[in-house]
Parts: C-alpha cells; sequence; structure tokens
C-alpha cells in the first residue's frame, strides 16, 4: 500500500487527462472512421507530459512529508533543548563582535544577581572589575592573533547583592563564511570555592616563605648577635667577680651590671621577634621607634664589617598604620642586603620622613650596585644577583609592603650602589589624635575602674 502511495502522482494525473480528452479522442475516432497515426503520437505526448507532472507532483508531496516531519522533530528537539539548557547552573552566553550581551541562559542571574532582560545589549565589562576585564583583552587578543578559536579565562564578576563571585569563562570565536569576526559564544562556570582554596594555598605559602626568612635572618645575624651579648656578659662577670672580692662602691656595680642585662635583653627580643610566629596585627605606631629598633639589632653586624648606619631622621615621630613585626622584616632584609653588596665597607643612610600625606623610607647603600637588566627582576621569587640564597626575601618583603598599601621605588648604578625607597600611607593628624583621645579616655575609665 505504501507503495502504491509513492506513485499516486504517476497514476492520478495520467487517468485524469485520459478522462479530459476521451471526448475528443472519441470525436475524432468516429470522424476519421479510425485511429489515425497522427493522434496516437498526440496521446503518447500528452500521456509522456501527464506522467512528468504526476512524478513531480509525487516528489513535492514527499518533499512537503519530510518537511513536515523535520519540523515537527526540530519543534520536540528545540524544545527540550530550551528546557536542557535553562536547566544548567552553568551559563551559556553569546555575544556579538562588540562584545555585547546577545544570549544569556536564566542561570545568569543567580550567577551576577541582574536578570536576564536587564543585560541583554550590555557589553560584557559592565559586570565584572577591570583587572578581569584586562585579563579577558589579553586572552581575547592572544587567541585571536595567534588563530586559535578557543580561549580560558577566570573572570571576577560584580555582584551588588552577593559582593563578587569568581566564574571561569570558557569562549569560542565564531567567524562567518568570509572569516570575519563575527562574536563569541561560550560557558560561564562558577569556581569559588577553587579560588577560595588557592587564596588559602597563596597565604600558606606566603606564611611559610616569611617564617623561613625571618628563621634564615636571624641565623645569618647569629655572629653580630653573638658579639654583641659577649661584651655585657664580659663586663658582668667581672663586675661580679669584684663583688665577690669585696669590692668597694657595689652599688656602681649593681647599676652597670642590670645596665648590660638590659642591653642583653634588649637585642634578644629584637632578635626573638624574627622567630615569632604571629598574625598580622595592624596598629598605629611611630615607624622611627620601630626602625631604631632594627637598627640597634643590626648596628653590630655592619660594624664587624666597616659599615655604619646613619640614621638621617629626627626624634618627631611618624605614624603610620602597621604590623611591627612584619615591617621590622622588610628593614631588616633590606638593611642586610645592603650590608652584603659592601665587601669593603662603607655607609647605608637610613631616612625616613613624611610629604603630602605618605611616608617614606629611604635606604641608600654604597655597594656594587644592581645590573640594569637586573633591576626589573629584583623582587621576583628566586631571583637573586648573590652567588648563594633563593631570592625569596626581597619577594616577601615587596608582598608585606603591598599589604600596607605601599609601593617600592628601585635605582642601582653599578660600584656606587642602590637606593630603595617604600611609600606607605600615613596617618593624618585628625585621625592620629582622635586615636589618641580614645586611648586617653580608655586609660582613664580603667583608673576609674580600679
Amino acid at each position: 500500500m505504501e507503495e502504491i502511495k509513492k506513485y499516486t502522482g504517476r497514476i492520478m494525473v495520467p487517468a485524469l487527462f485520459i478522462l479530459l480528452i476521451s471526448p475528443i479522442l472519441a470525436s475524432t475516432v468516429l470522424k476519421e472512421g479510425g485511429f489515425p497515426a497522427l493522434l496516437g503520437i498526440y496521446l503518447f505526448v500528452v500521456l509522456a507530459l501527464a506522467w512528468c507532472l504526476g512524478a513531480i507532483y509525487d516528489d513535492k508531496r514527499r518533499t512537503i512529508s519530510l518537511l513536515q516531519d523535520s519540523e515537527g522533530r526540530y519543534r520536540i528537539f528545540s524544545k527540550y533543548s530550551k528546557e536542557l539548557i535553562n536547566s544548567f547552573n552553568e551559563v551559556i552566553f553569546q555575544t556579538d563582535h562588540k562584545g555585547k550581551w546577545l544570549y544569556l541562559n536564566p542561570a545568569w542571574k543567580s550567577m551576577s544577581g541582574a536578570t536576564v532582560n536587564e543585560s541583554l545589549g550590555l557589553h560584557f565589562s559592565k559586570h565584572m572589575d577591570n583587572a578581569s576585564y584586562q585579563d579577558v583583552l589579553k586572552a581575547f587578543a592572544e587567541s585571536f592573533h595567534q588563530g586559535n578559536k578557543y580561549f580560558r579565562v577566570d573572570i571576577k564578576l560584580r555582584d551588588g547583592k552577593k559582593g563578587s563571585s569568581w566564574v571561569e569563562a570558557f569562549v569560542k570565536l565564531i567567524y562567518d563564511e568570509t572569516g570575519k569576526f563575527i562574536g563569541t559564544a561560550g560557558i560561564l562556570s562558577e569556581i569559588n570555592e577553587r579560588k577560595h582554596a588557592e587564596e588559602e594555598l597563596v597565604n600558606l605559602n606566603e606564611h611559610l616563605a616569611i617564617t623561613s626568612s625571618k628563621l634564615s635572618t636571624a641565623a645569618q645575624l647569629a655572629a653580630g648577635i653573638a658579639h654583641e651579648v659577649r661584651n655585657p656578659m664580659t663586663a658582668i662577670l667581672g663586675f661580679v667577680k669584684l663583688i665577690r672580692d669585696g669590692g668597694a662602691d657595689k652599688q656602681e656595680y649593681y647599676d652597670i651590671i642590670f645596665s648590660e642585662i638590659n642591653r642583653i635583653e634588649q637585642v634578644l627580643n629584637e632578635l626573638l621577634l624574627l622567630s615569632k610566629p604571629s598574625g598580622a596585627v595592624f596598629l598605629e605606631k611611630d615607624l622611627k621607634k620601630s626602625c631604631n629598633h632594627v637598627v640597634t639589632l643590626l648596628e653590630t653586624n655592619a660594624v664587624l664589617n666597616n659599615i655604619q648606619i646613619q640614621k638621617n631622621y629626627d626624634a618627631e615621630p611618624i605614624f603610620m598604620r602597621f604590623d611591627e613585626n612584619q615591617i621590622k622584616q622588610v628593614l631588616i632584609n633590606i638593611i642586610k642586603n645592603s650590608i652584603e653588596s659592601m665587601p669593603n665597607g662603607g655607609n647605608i643612610f637610613l631616612s625616613i620622613y613624611e610629604k603630602n600625606g605618605e611616608v617614606f623610607v629611604s635606604i641608600l647603600d654604597e655597594g656594587e650596585g644592581i645590573p640594569e637588566n637586573s633591576l626589573q627582576k629584583v623582587g621576583e621569587p628566586f631571583f637573586t644577583t648573590k652567588s648563594s640564597g633563593t631570592g625569596l626575601g626581597l619577594s616577601v618583603c615587596f608582598k608585606i609592603i603591598e599589604k600596607h598599601g605601599g609601593k617600592v621605588f628601585i635605582t642601582s648604578e653599578l660600584k656606587k650602589g642602590t637606593k630603595i625607597v617604600c611609600v606607605f600611607p600615613a596617618v593624618q593628624e585628625n585621625e592620629r589624635n582622635g586615636s589618641e583621645k580614645e586611648e586617653k579616655v580608655g586609660a582613664k575609665e580603667g583608673q576609674e575602674n580600679k
């Protein structure tokens, strides 16, 4: 039955033609008294045309049937595809060649905080921070110029309700038949847990690097510390012997002994700070006092190397918010590097001053200097100009300075020396007065409670 349906046109159309021309055929046969040859040819041509028209009808009918079947399947596929895409937790997107959103599935709202209708037509950069936008542009430019059709990049999305969230973007570059770039399509997947784990790992590595640097510095300062402690111990031992032997002015001896003990305690306290594993505590303090402590710790080590540390600042305090332990670590590392860069001795000039709401800490040495091609790499992990060392010391220092909102500037000239300037935000006068007032009020209340 199905086979007959395929040839319906080929059967029906010739039959219809025969019915239409049968009166003419009958009339001609009666008139001519027979079936002329010309009529036979005419009949054959008409039937052939009718068969061709029937064949065309059959083909068109089959094509229409296929199209209807395909349309039905497409509607079903489109329906289920849309339901499938809408059920994804990942964001499916498409942009035009200018970077404006053309399509976003409903997962976009839970990821970005903005509805699809609010976002369509906007540039993709509206929903991310500037650093992520620059990363996207860089990854896109590299892929575009290298002829790659895909690239991957991590993006930090801004969300007015949730704050921000990290997503991984897998992007495909789309071109038309002529090879012209017409837009992108891809997937955004949330990676907050992964990013948090990476941040925790980075913080752990930084903590380990700082601790390692502290212990390394303490070990390198051992000779200077031993010398610094030995001198007071010698004096104490001598005066104790005098007291034992019945020395005359014992009170004077006691004063000297306690003075030397205080000196030992001061040096050892500074040394212990280096290895003390504590979290960062930012407090408002006088930076010059901390610098004086560092100079006290390093002075003997410098003298042993025929080096003088010159403090070029007055006694007037300069306040800033900082973690004392970490800033001391920065100063110790930088000054220690200056000492090591002057094998023949010399001077280190330490300057501190405040200007335009910023605190400047300048350390200038008369050492060997740093080659120009190495200057840009200073502070990178595992880069060092020393014959031995890991290169982590300054890397850790630069991280600490960055966490304090500071910047570092380095200039150097071979055989003449190196200058490192650290710039930090200062505590403003009105803020400092308020802080001091609160401290005084707190102290007064404490006394009243007593």
